[in-house]
Order: structure tokens, then sequence, then C-alpha cells
């Protein structure tokens, strides 16, 4: 069975492309924290994004509009919602790398000319941080690779990523202790 942990929010409004976006890099950034807090790992992240009805009841966004429609619940209808996943190609609780990949997914698979009504956004394959271990890789050596730099630059990126991991137990230990808005 596969595990995943999630979030969806349904907006008060439709919003924008640019406002939307600033929904989804919160959301992402909360998912993270929440998977730093359990202790978990993901390497696949799933973003789907809702579109509004006044998409299609709004002439001049509807004459511009050539993508698919479906009905909703209410037999309303609606562009087809925005669904796709990326591969962060290694298990991590980076924001960093974890946002970057959320936000250039939004930009790829959203209509920059439609309003957002829904945003849902999931981690694939989640397990538990201490069950996985770091494996030994082996790669074919090239005759002309500087190895000694590219092994400095993997060990810059791990301390990276481990100072970024510190940052992430300090803010969740400040709303832990001073409530969730502690931090804005």
């Amino acid at each position: 069975s596969e595990n995943s942990i999630g979030s969806g929010q349904v907006l008060q409004r439709p919003y924008a492309f640019e406002e939307a976006g600033l929904i989804v890099r919160e959301m992402t950034d909360l998912l993270v924290l929440d998977l730093v807090d359990k202790g978990l790992v993901t390497d696949q992240i799933v973003l789907t994004v809702g579109y509004d009805i006044i998409n299609l009841s709004n002439p001049e966004i509807k004459k511009n509009y050539k993508g698919e429609v479906t009905t909703d619940l209410y037999g309303r209808e609606t562009p087809k919602h925005a669904h796709s996943s990326a591969n962060l190609g290694r298990l991590t609780s980076s924001t960093r790398l974890i946002i970057d990949a959320v936000m250039d997914l939004y930009r790829q698979i959203v209509d920059k000319n439609l309003y957002v009504r829904r945003i849902y956004i999931a981690a694939n394959h989640v397990v538990d941080e201490s069950s996985v271990k770091k494996e030994d890789t082996f790669e074919q050596l090239k005759l002309f690779t500087d190895y000694s730099r590219e092994q400095k630059i993997k060990e810059e990126e791990e301390a990276l990523l481990e100072r970024e991991k510190k940052i992430q137990q300090a803010v969740l230990n400040i709303k832990k202790k001073y409530g969730k808005n502690a931090i804005l």
C-alpha cells in the first residue's frame, strides 16, 4: 500500500493565477512542516488545482479557453482541473526542494488565464526518515571529471539540507510553544 499525506483547500472566492500560487506555496510549506514534525520523508508530490465556474460564465474568459470542460457536482460547466505529480529524485523533507518542485509544477500545469477555486497537495511514497538508510551508489567514471569538486558540491548540499532541517525543527518548536501564528 502506498503511504501519502496531503491537504486540500476550497478557496472562499475565485483566485487569479498569482495569488493562488501564494496559497499553493503556503500549503506546501505547511505540508513540509507536517512531514518534518512526524519524521517523514517523501520523493513525490502531487498537485491538483480545480478551477471556478466563473471561468466559463464570463464570456471574455470563455472565448479564450480551448481546454476540456467538465461538469461539477451541481451540473455546472467548469474547466477540467489541472493535475500532475513531481518526482523529487530523492527521499526528503526539505522545504526548499519540495517548494521549488511544487511551484515549477504549478507554473507548468495551471492555466494562467483561469481563476482557481480548489487546491489539493499530497506527498506520496511517504516513509519514516529513520527507516531510510544511506546506500552506496556506484557510477561510471568519466575521464575529464573533477571528482574532488563534485564531492565537495555534494557535501555542501548535504550541509545545506542539514542546516535547513535545524531551522525547520526550530520553527516547529516555536509554533508548538507559542501557537501556530507565532511565526509570520
